[in-house]
């Protein structure tokens, strides 16, 4: 049994399958009688939801990912080498990409039928700006074996044992894909084996050292803005999101107000109807009560002999 291949198999399932998927293939380990594949399979992870939109997105969007990945290099050979301006337009780049592809990855699964969280986007989104800071965060991104989503903030490598299925192959791969790089050419390797005097060493010796003291008081002053940047932008992040809580509980008062408005419409129209009504009543009763008083006085005007047009006209006011 090939593991990576299995591994690759479970990664791609639905997230409601993964668990049976995987008891199948450890079956079949066992009936092979492979218990190392057996216990090397059930010790894989089911993926979060955020993981899982992640792996989609490494299958159908590999030109997405690759965009990613070769941002993320540039924009870390471009620390400390670029002008300001420079550096601001690739880091709009990067909010551009980052944005895009979390929303592709987010739309995967809807069109999969899944309901993506509001959390969950947002995991998905860190993940990818992650992709761009952490070299091996790139290489887990690309891996399609993700058990979950992952921050980095450049300063330390992502831990690849708490997201990644089979983080020795995707260090492996890594390490294959980034073989080539540093390694002299002939012409330079010549060059460096001609003899140089001792002069020339002493000076080169005090030029490292010197480099050495700038290149540490560098990397700490780099640490520490890069650390105040990650606080600044989980502050933005944090705000963009009390901001839109705030936008989504404006349209909903929006709407209620609407319904109320529209009830007191309906109200005030009920409210003409009745009074309509209540005065049609009113006088109805008082034609009514007329009339009774009429045959009132009808009737005791005979009762005592009296004609009832005389009665009518000694009853009436003056």
């Amino acid at each position: 049994m090939d593991l990576e291949d299995v591994a690759a198999g479970l990664y791609a399932v639905p997230p409601e399958e993964f668990t049976a998927a995987r008891t199948e293939q450890v079956a079949r380990a066992t009936a092979a009688g492979d218990r190392e594949a057996a216990a090397a399979v059930r010790s894989l992870r089911k993926p979060t939801l955020g993981a899982w939109l992640l792996n989609q997105l490494a299958r159908q969007r590999q030109g997405l990912v690759t965009e990613v990945l070769e941002l993320g290099i540039e924009l870390r050979a471009a620390q400390g080498t670029l002008p300001p301006a420079e550096l601001r337009a690739l880091d709009q780049r990067r909010r551009r990409l980052t944005a895009d592809v979390a929303r592709q990855a987010v739309d995967l699964g809807r069109a999969a039928g899944r309901s993506v969280s509001t959390q969950a986007a947002a995991d998905v989104h860190e993940s990818v700006r992650s992709a761009m800071v952490d070299a091996q965060a790139g290489a887990a991104l690309a891996s399609g074996l993700l058990t979950g989503t992952f921050t980095a903030t450049g300063l330390a490598p992502v831990d690849l044992s708490r997201v990644v299925a089979l983080p020795d192959l995707v260090l492996r791969t890594q390490t294959t894909a980034g073989s080539g790089a540093g390694r002299p050419s002939a012409p330079r390797s010549r060059r460096a084996g001609r003899e140089v005097d001792a002069a020339a060493v002493r000076d080169a010796q005090r030029a490292l050292t010197d480099a050495q003291a700038a290149l540490e008081a560098a990397t700490h002053e780099s640490e520490t803005t890069r650390a105040q940047a990650v606080t600044a932008r989980r502050r933005r992040e944090e705000l963009e999101s009390r901001v839109e809580e705030a936008r989504r509980a404006l349209l909903d008062r929006q709407s209620d107000l609407t319904a109320a408005a529209q009830d007191e419409d309906d109200s005030r129209r009920a409210q003409l109807r009745a009074t309509r009504t209540e005065r049609s009543a009113a006088q109805a009763a008082q034609r009514a009560q007329d009339r009774l008083d009429r045959l009132l006085r009808e009737q005791a005007g005979r009762s005592q002999g009296q004609p009832a047009e005389i009665v009518s006209e000694s009853s009436s006011p003056s």
